[in-house]
């Protein structure tokens, strides 16, 4: 019936497998938990307290394969066609998560992506920047998403069904961090692939540090070029790259370059703060891709 990947680097996965495992044996569903490390070294995970669960498979990669490359390997060992992706730092909002998943596959969608919210209490100050970047970016509606956002979704909680699509399902080309899930879901767009948008949230519970999480984005602008130099995703795919290279047509794109170059340590250090405002991480972030790409 379901298959359910977890994929992880030496994290702790107890709360999330305990939580599914639960809910799977409420409905006694025929199913597997299956978990897939990417830290060869890890020492994170507690491979006794995973081995109570008899549905639970857990393997440590001897390499680094990177995230789509590891997705790949779960949805492969997968022995149900249902395959429910889930990243270990993310827990159902509710305890009829399994049962909405459940009630989709009885209605025969072959992509189904339930969202993702966040909690509403305030984190520590170091972690406000990625708090309030998922709950403004990522964080979408269930009406938004059937209105405006039909193939966009998030790895981090999808449902697919491993006949519809070729393997592999994830581009095993895509090591570096950052923009799978914008490949995918330009990969759906381009097949029209029906995409079943449901309101079945995971909250996402692991919050990188401000710094941390402009470090991340950084890697992943530098990916999100070199994706679209590859002829991966159009330079029309994402607001930043749609303003960019508008931007780039004309004068102003110098002009921002200039104007914003004294700034950029003031604006840093702004997002840092306990108040980090979205307008300004959009326009570090345009300004760091706008500086990466014009190396090229």
């Amino acid at each position: 019936m379901l298959s359910v990947l977890i994929r992880t680097y030496n994290d702790s996965v107890i709360e999330i497998v305990s939580e599914i495992d639960q809910q799977c044996q409420q409905l006694d569903l025929n199913y597997e938990i299956l978990i897939s490390d990417d830290d060869p070294s890890g020492k994170n995970v507690n491979e006794q307290k995973l081995k109570h669960f008899e549905t639970v498979s857990y393997w440590k990669n001897t390499s680094n394969l990177g995230r789509s490359n590891n997705l790949n390997k779960l949805i492969d060992a997968a022995k149900f066609d249902y395959v429910l992706c889930l990243d270990n730092d993310v827990i159902p909002l509710r305890t009829d998560f399994i049962r909405n998943y459940k009630q989709s596959i009885d209605e025969g969608c072959d992509v189904v992506y339930g969202g993702l919210t966040y909690d509403d209490n305030l984190p520590e100050e170091s972690k406000r920047l990625r708090w309030i970047y998922g709950h403004q970016k990522e964080a979408k509606s269930i009406k938004i998403r059937k209105k405006e956002l039909q193939y966009h979704v998030l790895v981090s909680n999808l449902l697919l069904r491993k006949s519809a699509f070729s393997f592999p399902i994830f581009d095993p080309e895509l090591t570096s961090y950052g923009y799978e899930d914008l490949i995918f879901s330009e990969e759906l767009k381009k097949k029209r692939l029906m995409v079943c948008q449901i309101d079945n949230p995971v909250i996402h519970k692991g919050l990188e540090t401000s710094k941390v999480f402009i470090e991340k984005t950084e890697l992943a602008l530098k990916n999100l070029r070199q994706l679209i130099q590859k002829n991966k995703v159009s330079n029309q795919s994402t607001p930043l790259t749609r303003l960019y290279y508008k931007m780039k047509s004309n004068i102003s794109l110098q002009l921002f370059l200039a104007s914003f170059a004294p700034f950029k340590n003031i604006i840093k250090n702004h997002l840092l703060s306990k108040q980090p405002r979205m307008f300004w991480f959009d326009i570090y972030k345009l300004y760091y891709f706008a500086k990466y790409t014009s190396k090229k």
